[in-house]
């Protein structure tokens, strides 16, 4: 198994976190090793990626909105599910850093869940990718979404919605274990994956993080946890699986397990336990490249 080699002059991304929020939950909702009533303070991450050559910044997911009072059908499910969260404000961490929030030219939402799609109008002047298949759930349960995780109020006008299924007239092809992925700039220096099973339309990104051969795979929540990877856990089911399609999660899971085995691949999951542990890489900072 391998990516593709570097071209000449190959432009990368350098990469770094977001400190998105955290979801307090019962563990078992996760993995299948859970102790009985155990639970978890699950960071959310988000990811600020800039071209290595255009400067241009683009964002991997958005995190918890802090105003949480929003989520109207998610909060009313989450209390349900005995689970809290908080939000942060990502347009001012990002402006901290030095990075004005309208600058920002495209935003890659993994999904749909209220913990990944944030606040995309804080975002005047980007385009949101978005995968395909989402685009149903968002004409039709938006804008509460009751009963459901989904949650996301993004300018209609400015959404891309991807799916191999209907062609942006840039193919879809292979890229090492993953059937279909879209080189996005045309670069060879991003690419959207698509990664069902999760929930529909989940999508991830493989991203050059160097001129020489050296990768990052965003995995949203492909896996939630690091345990899904090292075989160390199986996927929890109480009350109910967190992933709809549990038959194409196992084979996305299977696919990070493989990319993660390529050398110089960093994955990094959306609620990555050991990344915050060791707290390096968050935004001004940069994640090492591999």
């Amino acid at each position: 198994m391998s990516l593709p080699p570097p071209a000449n002059d190959q432009s990368y991304w350098e990469v770094s976190a977001i400190d998105a929020g955290h979801v307090h939950m019962l563990l078992s909702q996760l993995v299948d090793t859970a102790k009985e009533g155990e639970m978890v303070d699950l960071p959310v991450l988000s990811f600020v990626l800039r071209h290595s050559r255009t400067g241009e910044v683009i964002l991997f997911d958005l995190g918890i909105r802090p105003d949480t009072e929003a989520y109207t059908g998610a909060r009313a499910l989450a209390d349900t599910m005995n689970i809290t969260f908080q939000g942060r404000d990502i347009p001012t961490a990002l402006e901290r850093g030095g990075v004005p929030r309208a600058k920002v030219k495209h935003v890659v939402i993994s999904h749909i869940h209220f913990d990944h799609a944030g606040y995309p109008r804080a975002f005047p002047n980007a385009q949101f990718i978005i995968g395909g298949v989402a685009r149903k759930v968002i004409e039709e349960q938006g804008p509460d979404y009751p009963g459901t995780f989904y949650s996301i109020d993004v300018p209609s006008e400015r959404v891309l919605y991807l799916r191999p299924e209907e062609p942006t007239g840039r193919g879809w092809a292979p890229l090492g274990p993953f059937p279909h992925a879209l080189d996005f700039f045309g670069d060879g220096s991003l690419y959207v994956v698509d990664a069902p099973g999760h929930v529909p339309g989940h999508i991830c990104v493989m991203a050059r993080t160097s001129a020489d051969g050296a990768w990052v795979c965003l995995a949203g929540d492909g896996a939630h946890d690091w345990r899904h990877l090292t075989g160390e856990a199986g996927i929890g089911h109480n009350p109910v699986c967190m992933h709809l399609d549990l038959s194409s999660a196992l084979e996305n899971i299977a696919r990070l397990k493989a990319v993660r085995d390529i050398p110089r691949v960093r994955v990094l999951l959306a609620h990555d336990v050991p990344f915050v542990q060791e707290g390096k890489g968050y935004w001004p900072e940069k994640i090492a490249s591999l």
